[in-house]
C-alpha cells in the first residue's frame, strides 16, 4: 500500500488525447456547474481496488485504467493537477477497510472503487467520514437501498440485471436447460447472484436450481462441494467465482466429472487467463457480464491497447468511466468535499449540457470547474445515474473464451434489459 499520495507521471498516449482543442468540445452551453475555476486546484483522487488476492488479476487492469483518466487532467495544462492515492484490498473485507481509513487519513474525498463489500467499507468508513465512493464492479442489489447519505454511486448495473440475462441465456440460448445447479462464492456478491438467478430462471422460464452450494475462496481442494452440487445431474452447472479460486475448482471439475455438460459463468470470473491455468480449453463455458458498449467503447479500447499493450478487460472500462465522473464532479463542485462531490455526480453524467467523453477528458474538467454544463459520455455505457446512484438501465455480453484470439474472449451478443425486467423475476 501506499502511505504517501503521488502525482500520477506522464504517458505519451494521455499527453496527446489531453492537450486536445477546445474545439473539440462541440456546442457550448451554460449554466449548471458550481464550479470555482480551474487555476491552482489540486483534486484528491483515491483507489481502492483488489490490486493482489483472488480478484488481483482482473484489480490492476482496472486500477490502470482508471489512472488513464486521472493522467490525461494531470498532464494537461489547465491549471489543475491531481493527488492520487493506491490502496489494496488484496480481495478481503479487513484490508479493505484498513485501505480506505488510509484514504481518509489522508484528506482524501473521494475514491474510485471498491470492487467489492461497499455496504461493510460504507458503514464503517465511508459514510461516516463524508467519502464519495464511485465503484466500477459493485454489483450487489442491497446497494440500491443502502443508507449511504448519497455518497455511493456506480458505473455499473447491480446482479438484478445479470440475473435476468443468465436465465435468459439458460432458457433460451442453450438447448433443453430445465434443470440446474449453482456453486458460488462465500459473500454477499455470490449468494446474491445465485439467488437472483435462480429467481428468474424458475419463476421466468419455469426451470428447477437443484442446488444452491456455497464455496470458500482459494481452497486447496473444491471436490466435496462438486459432488455435493453436481448430485442430481443438473442440465446446466452454473459457477459464481473468482479467478484464483476458479483454476482450482476447475482442476477438480475437469478431473472427476462430465465435460460435456455445459456451464455458465459470471462477470467475476471472466478472466481469459483462466482456461491457461486450467489446462483445459473450456469449450463448454458460456459467461455473462456487465456489456462495456458505451458510446465511447472503441475509443476506450484503442487507448488501453496502445498505452498497456494489453487488450481491455473485464471492468476497465467501468473504472476508466468512474475515475472520469469522479475528476469532473470534483472541479464542479471546485473542493475536495465528498458531500459538495456527490451533489455534482449527475450534473456531470447525466444529459445536458457539453458532451465530454475520454477524446477530451481534460477539457470537460476545465470546463466543470468553470461552472459550464457538461455530460459525461462514457466508455463502458452513457452512464445516466438515478436517484440511488445505480444506472438507469442495463446491457450484458454473453461471452465465450476464446485462446485463438488476442483478447483470449469472444462476445457472442449484447442483451439489453429493462429495470422493469431486472426487478420483477417472471413479470
Amino acid at each position: 500500500m501506499l502511505d504517501e499520495p503521488t502525482s500520477v507521471s506522464r504517458r505519451k498516449f494521455l499527453a496527446a488525447s489531453g492537450s486536445l482543442g477546445a474545439t473539440a468540445l462541440a456546442g457550448c452551453s451554460g449554466g449548471g456547474g458550481g464550479g470555482s475555476g480551474s487555476e491552482g486546484r489540486t483534486i484528491n483522487q483515491g483507489y481502492l481496488l483488489p490490486l493482489t488476492g483472488d480478484l488481483g488479476s482482473l484489480g490492476t487492469a482496472m486500477r490502470d485504467a482508471g489512472m488513464m483518466a486521472t493522467a490525461q487532467v494531470q498532464d494537461a495544462d489547465i491549471g489543475i493537477s491531481v493527488e492520487t492515492q493506491e490502496e489494496d484490498t488484496q480481495t478481503e473485507v479487513p484490508a479493505a477497510i484498513d485501505g480506505a481509513n488510509a484514504l481518509v487519513n489522508s484528506d482524501f474525498p473521494m475514491m474510485v472503487g471498491s470492487a467489492t463489500s461497499n455496504i461493510e467499507i460504507g458503514n464503517r468508513v465511508f459514510v461516516p467520514n463524508g467519502m464519495l465512493a464511485c465503484s466500477p464492479s459493485n454489483t450487489l442489489p442491497t446497494l440500491s437501498t443502502f443508507e449511504d447519505d448519497d455518497l455511493f454511486f456506480r458505473t455499473t448495473p447491480g446482479d438484478q440485471y445479470q440475473g435476468f440475462a443468465m436465465a435468459q441465456a439458460a432458457g433460451e440460448r442453450l438447448d433443453n436447460v430445465e434443470t440446474v445447479a449453482t456453486t458460488y462464492i462465500n459473500d454477499d456478491y455470490g449468494q446474491l447472484l445465485s439467488q437472483w438467478f435462480t429467481d428468474h430462471f424458475e419463476q421466468g422460464y419455469g426451470g428447477t436450481v437443484q442446488e444452491q452450494v456455497v464455496h470458500d475462496p482459494v481452497q486447496s481442494s473444491y471436490s466435496s462441494k462438486l459432488q455435493t452440487a453436481l448430485s442430481g445431474d443438473p442440465d446446466l452447472f452454473v459457477v459464481i467465482t473468482y479467478p484464483q479460486s476458479g483454476v482450482q475448482l476447475f482442476n477438480d471439475y475437469y478431473a472427476e466429472f462430465d465435460t460435456d455438460r455445459p456451464i455458465m459463468l459470471t462477470d467475476g470470473a471472466k478472466d481469459p487467463t483462466l482456461p491457461q491455468e486450467v489446462g483445459n480449453s473450456m469449450e463448454s463455458v458460456i459467461g455473462t457480464m456487465p456489456a462495456a458498449a458505451g458510446p465511447n467503447y472503441d475509443s476506450f479500447t484503442t487507448a488501453y491497447e496502445e498505452e498497456y499493450g494489453n487488450s481491455a478487460i473485464a471492468f476497465t472500462a467501468q473504472t476508466y468511466d468512474a475515475s472520469a465522473i469522479t475528476l469532473l464532479a470534483n472541479a464542479a463542485a471546485g473542493e475536495n468535499d465528498g458531500a459538495a462531490i456527490s451533489e455534482q455526480m449527475a450534473n456531470v453524467a447525466n444529459p445536458g449540457g457539453t458532451a465530454v467523453s475520454i477524446d477530451n477528458l481534460a477539457e470537460g474538467v476545465e470546463m466543470a470547474a468553470n461552472g459550464e454544463e457538461i455530460h459525461y459520455e462514457g466508455a463502458a455505457s452513457a452512464v445516466d445515474f438515478d436517484e440511488n446512484g445505480d444506472l438507469q438501465s442495463g446491457s450484458y455480453e454473453i461471452w465465450e473464451f476464446a485462446s485463438d484470439t488476442d483478447a483470449g474472449i469472444n462476445r457472442l451478443d449484447v442483451v439489453d434489459i429493462s429495470q422493469e425486467q431486472a426487478l420483477n423475476p417472471g413479470n
